[in-house]
């Protein structure tokens, strides 16, 4: 009895030990399908990621903007920024602008011609086009970056041109008595300090300087001083010197002024004269 039921026992045992290598080998199974089939799908997404990518990088470097990246000029000239876009096909405009100040100052298709600036457009054919923005009459307030945007079916494509401005002179205005001398520096850029000189003596840290900027951002810098007495025969000079440039404004040498007494007395002994030569002539008469 106790044989038999050894045996029924061993035999169990095989039974569970098969069914569990069969489970086993079943799952082992089932997961290599499943791998299989999902790593054909992942390979299939990523392929037809990176072509998609390809061809949106192709179609975007088939489009060419070109400006001028800086250009510099002297106020109140006519500043013309040009922007140039092409393509090897078609070019399907959406949107085509000079940006500056924060707002848009020119569009494709749409010419104008103000005070301040001129808009114009030239198409030279399906695949080339052409904005022109020119800034009448240079301000030190147009000085900044402008921005040529191109929207197309093609892509968005956009280059800057940073505009600067060398320099301004401006007009000098001097007077001079036997009190003070004064020099006004008007609508210059950019700014600078007034220098004082009487021969070689700089007289600048004595000086009394104000300055204000007027509304196309040009600064008017006056400058005073005060004349000392009995030096008047040795002329003052006074120039502006604008640190940003590192360079002198020639300003003006004021005149000699002579001083009121002498001049006072110079006048009344040419009138002595002149009445003592009358009293003779009449007297020989």
């Amino acid at each position: 009895m106790k044989s038999t039921s050894a045996a029924q026992k061993s035999s169990l045992d095989e039974r569970r030990s098969l069914s569990v290598r069969v489970q086993e080998s079943t799952m082992i199974k089932a997961m290599g399908f499943s791998s299989a089939v999902r790593t054909p799908r992942v390979f299939t997404w990523v392929s037809i990621f990176w072509l998609t990518s390809a061809v949106g990088v192709a179609v975007c470097q088939g489009v060419q903007i070109q400006t001028v990246s800086q250009l510099s000029a002297h106020c109140g000239q006519n500043v013309t920024l040009t922007c140039n876009v092409s393509s090897s096909q078609k070019l399907d405009i959406k949107q085509f602008s000079w940006l500056g100040k924060n707002k848009t100052l020119c569009k494709y298709k749409h010419d104008q011609a103000k005070p301040e600036l001129e808009c114009k457009t030239t198409k030279q054919d399906i695949s080339h086009h052409r904005l022109t923005l020119t800034l009448i009459n240079f301000k030190s307030i147009d000085v900044g970056e402008y921005i040529c945007k191109l929207h197309s079916a093609q892509g968005v494509k956009s280059k800057k041109t940073t505009v600067e401005m060398q320099e301004c002179r401006g007009n000098v205005i001097h007077s001079m008595n036997a009190s003070h001398a004064e020099c006004s520096f008007q609508g210059v850029y950019p700014d600078g300090v007034v220098h004082w000189f009487q021969g070689e003596a700089n007289l600048t840290d004595s000086s009394n300087t104000t300055q204000d900027m007027d509304k196309h951002g040009l600064h008017n810098i006056s400058s005073m001083i005060h004349v000392k007495k009995g030096k008047l025969k040795q002329p003052y000079s006074c120039s502006l010197w604008m640190p940003s440039l590192s360079k002198y404004h020639p300003g003006n040498l004021l005149p000699i002024v002579e001083e009121v007494g002498s001049s006072g007395s110079a006048a009344g002994l040419k009138w002595i004269c002149i009445v003592v030569e009358i009293i003779i002539l009449k007297l020989l008469m």
